[in-house]
């Protein structure tokens, strides 16, 4: 039997048509209690193409999530890292050269954005795994920006996120 990853609900709940992923805070020291939770929500979904005059392709799937919940009240800053994207034909969607993901300030910023290669055309949905940080300053206040003692990472995991 495969065991979740900790942080995880056993399977995420999808209501129409926003998905709603939840994401448990788990077993993480003070000041975030193990109850608190928050969830990402990922809005909208873009898919944008283009062709060269030498019949070259590009392309990049980008998806809007924002997070919401009690578990980001002590948070001052949060970023997405992602470390495995597919489409459900299995073509991998990482980029080539993945971005530094960055520090986002507000919880539905575009800093929170993830950016994807193209899916393949017959493509109807995308999972996405990773992790998201949260900057807790309060966990060590002599500092001014994010160390290791001030960040928790939480693993997540978007699964059958519909495409455009």
């Amino acid at each position: 039997m495969k065991r979740p990853e900790r942080g995880l609900p056993p399977g995420p709940a999808v209501a129409a048509p926003t998905l709603f992923f939840l994401v448990a805070l788990v077993a993480l020291a003070p000041p975030l209690a193990a109850e608190e939770t928050f969830r990402i929500v990922v809005d909208s979904v873009s898919d944008a193409r283009a062709r060269t005059f030498a019949n070259d392709t590009s392309g990049r799937l980008t998806l809007m999530p924002r997070l919401e919940g009690d578990g980001l009240t002590d948070a001052k800053a949060y970023r997405i890292r992602v470390s495995a994207a597919t489409d459900d034909t299995g073509h991998d969607l990482l980029p080539e050269e993945p971005a530094t993901a960055p520090w986002e300030e507000n919880p539905a910023g575009e800093g929170l954005w993830i950016h994807l290669g193209s899916p393949a055309r017959a493509a109807t949905t995308v999972t996405v795994t990773g992790a998201i940080d949260l900057w807790m300053p309060k966990r060590d206040p002599g500092r001014a920006t994010p160390t290791k003692k001030s960040i928790v990472s939480v693993p997540f995991e978007l699964k059958g996120v519909s495409l455009p």
